[in-house]
């Protein structure tokens, strides 16, 4: 059955109103579906709605909550992966996957090696936006009952000053002694459900070694994931992975 996600202020009682452009294409045009039909709605907060379409009007489809219920599909932890902005296609990829893995916010950010270079505040903005749609499409394919949060692009200084978090996870292809498994066995006793875990992956070209000494000095060790040398993106999904088998509850 089709899945949409809605707004909560869109939820009035046993009613609930779809009214995003896309969505509505989607279900009148290419699903030709029409009164009756059936859909899964998500809101916030993991909560699904099996609905009936009601009514179809120019703007907005009407629809009849049949059964509610939260989702069980995602992570026991909260994973927040930072990355170096990578080129477009490879970005793309990414914040797909990193959904698909279940990771709640996706902090993009620049460092003296990020290989795109970002323009105006507007073109930040586009990217974000276009990054979110790609959030959106990949949660309903992957039928994930809440939405990853893109958060607006930071520098490496903001990365650093990044805190709420039981754990730290910074990958680094040189300068690391300690690999990622052994690390996150030795934190484990420290992982509960709900913890806060953020992994930090560098840019295409790699992290300059000054900026891997101003993680050591907040207290954050480069860890390395493995024999092979990765592409970011490969990198990011291989210490997910990582994560996941590790913590997940």
């Amino acid at each position: 059955m089709p899945h949409f996600f809605v707004n909560p202020d869109n939820i009035s009682g046993k009613k609930i109103t779809i009214t995003d452009k896309s969505d509505l294409n989607h279900i009148i045009n290419v699903l030709r579906y029409g009164k009756r039909d059936k859909l899964i709605l998500k809101a916030p907060e993991n909560t699904v709605y099996e609905v009936s379409i009601k009514s179809i009007t120019p703007g907005f489809i009407e629809c009849e909550i049949i059964e509610s219920y939260v989702s069980d599909k995602s992570l026991g932890i909260n994973i927040s992966l930072a990355q170096s902005v990578l080129k477009s296609q490879k970005q793309d990829l990414l914040v797909q996957k990193a959904t698909e893995l279940g990771v709640k916010e996706i902090v993009p950010f620049t460092s003296r090696n990020t290989v795109v270079k970002l323009g105006s505040k507007k073109d930040k903005s586009r990217k974000i936006q276009r990054w979110q749609k790609i959030v959106h499409e990949s949660s309903k394919q992957c039928k994930r009952g809440d939405l990853a949060r893109i958060e607006a692009i930071e520098d490496f200084e903001g990365l650093l000053k990044l805190e709420r978090f039981n754990l730290k996870v910074l990958c680094s292809e040189k300068h690391a002694d300690t690999s990622i498994k052994q690390f996150l066995q030795e934190n484990k006793r420290n992982i509960c459900p709900g913890s806060n875990i953020l992994l930090i992956i560098g840019p295409e070209g790699g992290w300059d070694d000054s900026e891997l000494e101003q993680f050591k000095q907040a207290g954050t060790t480069p860890l390395m994931l493995g024999k092979l040398v990765y592409r970011a993106e490969t990198a990011a999904v291989a210490a997910l992975s990582h994560i996941i088998y590790e913590y997940e509850l």
